[in-house]
């Protein structure tokens, strides 16, 4: 199924940037203009919630710690398309009613059943999924429930993690591994390490950013839609960027329990060719339900 994105919607509005305190009230004011829900739930049980039009500060700043050349130049890009994101990343549960099988390293069957030898992993995130394997996914969702659904791009990625912040990560700028599912031991912003669960957990048991969406640093890496290109911020387009139209890897964002801290920044960017499978590679699905 080709991917299709709606059209510009150009409600009254303003898709000028706006302050962490404020992104609760820019996403009530679009669902309310947009006469849509702020969260809703498919028939297979996954929850979404509705990502507003908005316009943010893309990549990192020049002066941010661990900071790549290639999470720069920070531009500025306007998301003029709201569109619905998964709260939680896909779980295994969810990864297997639609695909009839479970590729985690983290299941039952996944290689490192002693690790969760006591744990319900239903509800870890998938892992060990392809970007190959993911749109895939996407597709046969997609005549499941009847509703598009995709992968996210990077810009719309970045811009629903930050929901608001300018901080490394949107809970500010500290990881020790309390704040998110990473390596503790290599913390971020403090010398005081935190706990490494060597492993994933149960989607949903950090705090949610201000859109509610859970997991955006940590626990697995997601994959976006687009191909990766180090210097495609140089020449990126201010609106609804979708990266570049060819290239050879797709772009992974936000770490994972295996990463170190600074790996799970909001502007960290990674790459992989798109039929790699890791340990910690999942995702999360994207929609334009009953915006369209």
């Amino acid at each position: 199924m080709e991917e299709r994105f709606p059209q510009s919607t150009s409600p009254p509005l303003a898709t000028t940037p706006f302050h962490k305190q404020d992104a609760r009230r820019h996403q009530e004011a679009w669902a309310k203009h947009l006469d849509v829900p702020l969260n809703l739930q498919n028939s297979s049980g996954m929850k979404l919630a509705l990502i507003p039009a908005g316009e943010f500060t893309m990549g990192s700043p020049a002066a941010e710690s661990n900071r790549s050349k290639h999470e720069g130049p920070q531009h500025r890009v306007r998301i003029t398309r709201p569109f619905y994101l998964g709260v939680y990343q896909v779980t295994q549960e969810e990864y297997e009613q639609v695909m009839e099988t479970n590729p985690s390293a983290f299941s039952r069957d996944g290689g490192n059943s002693h690790v969760i030898s006591s744990l319900d992993t239903r509800r870890f995130p998938v892992g060990r999924v392809s970007w190959d394997e993911a749109r895939e996914f996407c597709r046969r969702l997609s005549e499941r429930e009847e509703h598009e659904y995709r992968l996210p791009t990077e810009a719309e990625w970045e811009y629903a993690c930050r929901a608001g912040t300018t901080t490394p990560f949107h809970f500010g700028d500290v990881l020790d591994g309390r704040q998110a599912n990473a390596d503790g031991r290599y913390c971020y912003g403090t010398e005081q390490q935190g706990p490494y669960l060597r492993r994933p957990t149960t989607v949903g048991s950090y705090s949610a950013n201000a859109f509610d969406l859970h997991d955006m640093h940590g626990n697995v890496w997601e994959w976006c839609a687009d191909w990766y290109d180090w210097n495609y911020y140089a020449h990126a387009p201010l609106e609804d960027p979708q990266g570049p139209a060819t290239g050879t890897a797709r772009v992974n964002r936000g770490g994972s329990w295996y990463s170190y801290a600074r790996a799970c920044r909001a502007a960290f960017r990674c790459e992989l060719s798109p039929g790699m499978r890791f340990f910690d590679v999942g995702f999360r699905v994207a929609s334009a339900w009953i915006i369209e």
